[in-house]
């Protein structure tokens, strides 16, 4: 009996045993595969960075790529197709003026008839946007207009803030007086009351002297002041002073070379518009080559006289 019941009791005890050992070998396995699971995810997850990695970097590289191309893109000619905006100050005869009947709406001038043509060569249309001329720059700039012409002077200071065309015209500054003035040079300012335009190179030239003056917005108001008596000498451009001087009786040019130099007139445009600039540029050199802007100068300055 007791024989019997060490049997059971070793035969009992070995199912035990394999008992425990089938369940430890059941949590091996199942503790393999959860960590082959983990494995597997976490090479997904290394993978999917790695791609997101790999395409930002791609598009990085390829950002610059871009700027480049637009870097070098042409400057476009015009900001509304078919249309060629000048800015000027009519208040400059006989470049820029107001008539009745202008060659560009109600604007009429030398530098009009040239806008005309420039953009109407070109396929375009010429459109004009009159402003102080103060202004113009600051315009241009801005996008406001695709260019200037407005008998301007081109100085280092101006070619810092914009391009400058061809210069078309070449003129000189001059003093108005009455007939009876004593003024007869450039120094004999130096006690008198003198009148410039705000902006034009005559307001330069006086500054730059050391003289006192009063500046007006409007050539036409400077003179007015002279003709009235109240001022001694406008200093402008001789081409606007022969204007003037054939409006008003009573009044003359006196030149001095030694004082003013001679100066060049040109449409100024943004910087770095190369392509408005060298459709200009081109119509410029063909109009002094084939002698239009001569006429065209002569044209005004001759029915300035005949008036």
């Amino acid at each position: 009996m007791k024989k019997a019941t060490k049997v059971l009791a070793l035969l009992l005890s070995a199912a035990m045993l394999m008992s425990v050992l089938t369940a430890c070998g059941g949590g091996a396995a199942e503790t393999t595969d959860a960590a082959e699971t983990t494995e597997a995810a976490d090479t997904e997850t290394a993978d999917t960075e790695t791609a997101d990695t790999t395409a930002a970097a791609d598009t990085e590289t390829e950002a610059p790529a871009a700027e480049d191309e637009a870097a070098e893109a042409p400057a476009a000619v015009t900001a509304q197709e078919g249309v060629l905006t000048f800015g000027t100050n009519a208040e400059f005869p006989p470049f820029e003026f107001v008539a009745a009947n202008g060659v560009i709406d109600q604007y009429d001038g030398i530098d009009m008839a040239i806008a005309k043509q420039i953009a109407e060569e070109n396929g375009m249309t010429a459109a004009i946007e009159n402003m102080e001329f103060d202004s113009l720059l600051i315009a241009l700039q801005n996008g406001q207009i695709d260019a200037v012409i407005a008998g301007m002077t081109v100085t280092d200071e101006r070619k810092e803030a914009v391009d400058f065309s061809t210069p078309y015209y070449t003129a000189t500054q001059v003093m108005i007086v009455k007939e009876d003035s004593d003024i007869a040079k450039a120094s004999d300012m130096a006690d008198k009351k003198i009148c410039v335009v705000q902006g034009y190179t005559g307001e330069t030239c006086v500054s730059d002297m050391g003289y006192d003056y009063e500046a007006f917005k409007k050539g036409t108001e400077a003179v007015l002041e002279l003709v009235n008596g109240k001022c001694d000498v406008v200093v402008i451009d001789s081409a606007t002073a022969q204007k003037y001087v054939s409006d008003n009786e009573g009044l003359k040019i006196v030149e001095d070379p030694e004082a003013f130099a001679s100066e060049e007139y040109a449409i100024a445009v943004q910087k770095g518009n190369t392509a408005l600039l060298d459709m200009i540029n081109s119509a410029i050199e063909a109009k002094l080559a084939d002698g239009t802007i001569s006429e065209l100068s002569a044209q005004y300055l001759d029915a300035d006289s005949a008036e």
